[in-house]
């Protein structure tokens, strides 16, 4: 009996720090998506869809967003929405804002290499 819970203890283990790994690589991956993005970019394309910003994403910023690509687009809307109070219960509103500004913006930039 004694040996089923050690065992135990050791698998709940190994899970937690697979999950502590697997977060560490997320919140990395986010930093690095973050940084791709041009200076002003990101405040101008966050008002655009959770903010209410009357002025588009300019064409510059669109070019920006698109070389992060829509991974990165992604990963970014996702983390806003499940990790900052308030944002998750105006899902609806925001998720085809920031489907919209995607397809609008890689219109507009047309094929773009991905940012190194």
């Amino acid at each position: 009996m004694a040996r089923l819970n050690s065992f135990s203890v050791m698998v709940v283990a190994a899970m937690l720090l697979a999950f502590v790994v697997a977060a560490k690589q997320d919140y990395n991956s986010l930093i690095i998506c973050s940084n791709k993005l041009k200076p002003d970019c990101g405040e101008e394309i966050f008002m655009n869809i959770f903010g209410h910003s009357s002025k588009p994403v300019s064409d510059y910023c669109c070019y920006s967003l698109a070389r992060i690509g829509l991974t990165c687009h992604n990963k970014l809307f996702d983390n806003i929405v499940n990790s900052q109070p308030g944002y998750k219960s105006n899902e609806t509103i925001t998720r085809p804002r920031s489907v919209q500004i995607w397809n609008k913006c890689s219109l507009v930039a047309g094929p773009v290499p991905p940012a190194a």
